[in-house]
């Protein structure tokens, strides 16, 4: 597949012919046809933006870890969700037996997150060769690719590890990419979140007034997870603090409201593209009968749904349950709808409520427990609870754990990530996991890709 054609479809929204970039892996891609691409693509600005909204569209069309893949999988692999399905590549998530061949673990989350990183440095090397786009323009793009690159990869080395941090079209490159250390990954990820920071716009009248295209808010709040991830904790705060003073971003009273279209609460969303369907967590969670093996395939753990404090508006408000008069089944009610004429959710990646966890946490880590305090109060207080008892350092970490536990469950793999950056998933998942190894934090490195890449080398325990 020739980058002229991943443009091409990114551009037209073909999506069929994306299908069959699904289908290749990164290292497979031609060298990058830069005069075509100048001629095909980037001859003005409508056409270059639709090449960049073409990824968002992509990233919801087919089976993916944007696409719902993130919450379901993650969900059954922590304690977050019972699982149903019956294919193997499915139970082994739940059962946590991952194993180097498993298709799911090449598909849904290695290959589809390098495509889209594929296809924004195919944007990045088409737009250094542009000639008439509008600085203003050509700013916003180039910010736009350069914060889908980081985010991919920081889910990426989140689940995999060190892997490679990939950054142009050229397949001789990428078919002897080296996995990169975390630390190395976290460097290049802040490099291109801090370049979009300066190029994107604050506002956003490029997206027609919806927040589906990340805008500088979108890559401060970025870098404020990933300085969390990091443990630079004063850096955390400082960026979650630039998002959370702006009056653009306002936490919702009303919980119903959080995971509307138009919800201010929200920093950055991905829009439903495929007809007559809301977001695709709706299409999975909601139960309208009882769980099974193909389209409902999960439920809410009781673990989970026990851990909500007694008077707490989020258990009313986002989660429900379904019965079929023996049993009763509980599952996120975040998105209200399964399928609707007219689009009214949109599927959430970046919310204000995670900037305030963020800086809670980071405040305490650097014993600023007060501030730390009223941070996780403002949470709790929108949710009906009253502040935290929490008084020394350890237990107000332990409180900010649990609260975004309750918080972001069934919403963008929070849960495991946590687990795994606290070091906590030997003691949680080892006393609920039968076969837990401390080696499965890690996913396995597809075989498929090792044997086209001898630099891939293989994660422990695989």
């Amino acid at each position: 597949m020739k980058l002229k054609y991943i443009l091409k479809s990114v551009l037209t929204g073909a999506l069929p012919i994306l299908g069959v970039i699904a289908c290749e892996e990164f290292v497979e891609i031609d060298p990058p046809k830069t005069e075509i691409v100048s001629e095909t693509v980037f001859t003005s600005d409508a056409s270059a933006a639709s090449a960049v909204r073409g990824i968002y569209s992509l990233m919801m069309t087919n089976q993916s870890f944007t696409r719902a893949g993130l919450e379901e999988y993650t969900g059954i692999l922590s304690d977050e969700f019972i699982n149903y399905a019956t294919r193997s590549s499915q139970v082994q998530f739940y059962q946590n037996s991952l194993t180097a061949t498993n298709g799911d673990v090449l598909t849904i989350f290695w290959r589809e997150a390098y495509k889209y990183i594929n296809n924004a440095n195919a944007v990045l090397e088409g737009l250094a060769e542009a000639n008439g786009l509008n600085p203003a323009t050509l700013n916003q793009l180039e910010g736009e690719a350069r914060f889908i690159r980081a985010y991919c990869h920081l889910y990426l080395v989140a689940l995999f590890g060190n892997i490679p941090y990939v950054t142009t079209t050229d397949y001789r490159v990428n078919s002897i990419a080296v996995r990169l250390t975390e630390s190395e990954v976290y460097e290049h990820i802040e490099t291109d979140l801090l370049e979009a920071v300066e190029l994107l716009p604050d506002d956003f009248s490029f997206s027609g007034n919806e927040r589906v295209q990340p805008n500088q808010a979108a890559a401060l709040a970025l870098l404020a997870r990933l300085y969390l991830y990091k443990g630079d904790w004063a850096s955390a705060e400082e960026q979650a603090s630039k998002v959370i003073i702006n009056p653009a971003y306002i936490l919702l009273d009303n919980l119903n409201e959080v995971f509307l279209k138009n919800s201010q609460e929200a920093i950055w969303r991905l829009k439903p593209v495929v007809p007559g369907a809301n977001t695709p967590q709706g299409q999975l969670f909601i139960l309208t009968d009882a769980p099974n093996s193909t389209s409902r395939r999960v439920s809410l753990t009781d673990e989970l749904v026990s851990s909500f404090e007694i008077n707490d508006k989020r258990r009313t408000s986002w989660i429900g349950s379904f019965s079929n008069g023996t049993t009763t089944w509980y599952f996120p009610s975040k998105y209200k709808a399964i399928s609707n004429p007219s689009l009214t959710e949109y599927t959430m990646v970046l919310r204000l409520a995670e900037q305030f966890l963020i800086r809670a946490e980071a405040r305490a880590r650097q014993n600023n427990l007060a501030g730390a305090l009223a941070d996780l109060d403002i949470i709790r207080n929108r949710a009906g609870l009253p502040n935290s008892t929490a008084s020394d350092q350890e237990a107000i970490l332990l409180a900010i754990e649990q609260e975004r536990k309750i918080e972001l469950f069934a919403e963008g793999g929070h849960r495991w990530m946590d687990l795994k950056r606290l070091g906590r998933s030997d003691a949680v998942l080892g006393a609920i996991k039968a076969d837990w190894q401390p080696t499965d934090i890690l996913f396995p490195i597809p075989d498929a890709e090792r044997l086209l890449n001898p630099n891939l080398t293989q994660n422990p325990g695989y």
